[in-house]
């Protein structure tokens, strides 16, 4: 019997249609699709490629913590599994056009094995924001071109209570040259069909790129505010991202104190405030320097409206005279069309 998962094993093989040819090797800072290995494959009835993501219980049963039986793990696993896929099937079925959905999808069974490994096809982007060379050189119409993308697909996927909770720059895909699709909802929830892993209050995909609050703690009680306003934390830091090449996250915590830093700070989150504000204006300050003249006014305010420290004050502000509700990000994606035409025209 071999040592090495068959999700681990694939290239080579048939899965269904889909020829497997290379797998994808991870690297350190990757934190995607921890229970799971990837691969480039194609159809060999038409020749298209795909991307195509195995479940791995043996990475899965690697983590598992002390106390939790494995047969409770591994149903847990399998559900989550037919949930990312039915959440991708309902996107599709919506329309959702900035939301990478899966082409393709099942289970490949080999009868020398004992668990098949579920498996989903996605379409072959070009890159992500994360691999994408010499970002910097990127000229600002790109830029915007990107954010206005993947802030229409957040943005679909919050109008049917969705919230993605995992968005960082590997998960930003792009399609040609400047199209833009927020991909992989394995920790994404819904409000009234939750994710049965990932609906824990406390919950992140990647914590070098969580909401601030839950890094001292903290979770509205209020799903408004918790879930949505979460992904317009991460969304912000995107934006910023693309402006400096930094996270929005890293700034803020290099900007505060060393005994207010998260993990560091022993208090509760309503005393760290007054020092998040000031490493908040502090940041705003750097990011506003770095932002083009023609632009600055209404990036600056749509990056310090999204990034917020504190969740009940995030997104639209209450004294804007408005018909949309605070975490909204329409406003925000008409205003990034707006700038990104007049860039274009200029």
């Amino acid at each position: 019997m071999p040592t090495t998962p068959l999700a681990s094993r694939l290239e080579g093989r048939i899965v269904d249609k889909w020829k497997v040819i290379k797998k994808r090797i991870k690297t350190i800072e990757d934190h995607s699709g921890a229970f799971s290995s990837c691969y480039e494959v194609i159809d060999i009835e038409n020749g298209q490629t795909g991307f195509l993501k195995a479940v791995n219980y043996e990475y899965a049963f690697r983590a598992l913590k002390p106390g939790v039986p494995s047969t409770v793990f591994l149903q847990e696993l399998t559900q989550n599994y037919n949930y990312e896929k039915d959440l991708l099937e309902f996107c599709k079925e919506k329309g959702m056009s900035r939301i990478v959905t899966a082409i393709a999808y099942g289970e490949y069974i080999d009868s020398a094995e004992m668990h098949p490994v579920p498996y989903l096809v996605f379409e072959t982007a070009d890159g992500s924001l994360k691999n994408i060379n010499s970002q910097q050189q990127q000229d600002l119409a790109w830029k915007l071109g990107v954010i206005h993308g993947f802030l229409v697909g957040l943005s679909q996927l919050h109008q049917q209570k969705i919230v993605h909770q995992d968005i960082k720059p590997s998960n930003i895909l792009i399609f040609g040259h400047s199209v833009s699709k927020l991909s992989d909802l394995g920790n994404a929830t819904k409000f009234d069909h939750k994710s049965p892993l990932w609906d824990r209050n406390e919950h992140c995909g990647d914590w070098d790129y969580a909401p601030i609050e839950l890094l001292y703690g903290y979770c509205s009680p209020n799903w408004d505010t918790r879930r949505l306003g979460a992904d317009l934390f991460m969304a912000g830091g995107i934006i910023t991202y693309l402006i400096t090449d930094s996270n929005f996250l890293s700034l803020l915590a290099a900007n505060l104190p060393d005994i207010y830093k998260p993990y560091k700070f022993g208090g509760i989150f309503e005393d760290v405030k007054p020092h998040l504000m000031q490493a908040y204006y502090m940041t705003l300050t750097e990011v506003k320097k770095r932002i083009n003249e023609s632009i600055r006014k209404d990036l600056i305010e749509i990056i310090g409206q999204l990034s917020h420290p504190v969740p009940e004050l995030r997104g639209i502000p209450r004294g804007l005279i408005t018909s949309l509700p605070q975490y909204s990000l329409r406003r925000y994606v008409s205003i990034i069309d707006r700038l990104s035409k007049k860039i274009e025209i200029m």
